[in-house]
């Protein structure tokens, strides 16, 4: 995956926007770093608008409040289910970077590892809990 490609599928926040139906099967939603819908996403505005950064991991105050917030935001319901792990992955994109994360978040996502799904096989909403430990628990 080139550098290019990984930086439009990895967003400031540390989601994953390769395993997102609305990225993967539509043309609703390119990414945040590519079509514009960032001007209604406040972690963007701060991270990338005023800080002048690539990711939240890089800001001094990494994690602040706001990304605490969003990734406890409704974690196991539907589009949702993949904010309670945004600070591990800005984690693993310092340590490894973002095109490499890229490759293993894509390799998770083809095999079925990790996803963001809206509706479930029937096509109704997707209430599961999420299989992951509960965020509320993270030290």
């Amino acid at each position: 995956m080139n550098g290019k490609r990984a930086s439009a599928i990895v967003s400031p926040c540390g989601i994953y926007c390769g395993a997102c139906p609305r990225y993967r099967d539509t043309a609703v939603c390119r990414g945040c770093r590519s079509d514009g819908r960032h001007d209604k996403c406040d972690i963007y505005e701060c991270c990338v608008v005023m800080g002048g950064k690539n990711f939240c991991h890089e800001c001094d105050c990494f994690p602040c409040e706001r990304l605490i917030t969003f990734s406890r935001y409704n974690p196991g319901k539907s589009f949702a289910h993949f904010r309670h792990i945004a600070i591990d992955n800005l984690e693993r994109i310092r340590l490894i970077g973002p095109e490499e994360w890229a490759r293993e978040m894509e390799l998770l996502s083809s095999r079925g590892e990790y996803s963001i799904s809206s509706k479930n096989p029937d096509g109704e909403l997707d209430t599961s809990p999420c299989p992951c430990p509960d965020p509320a628990k993270r030290p």
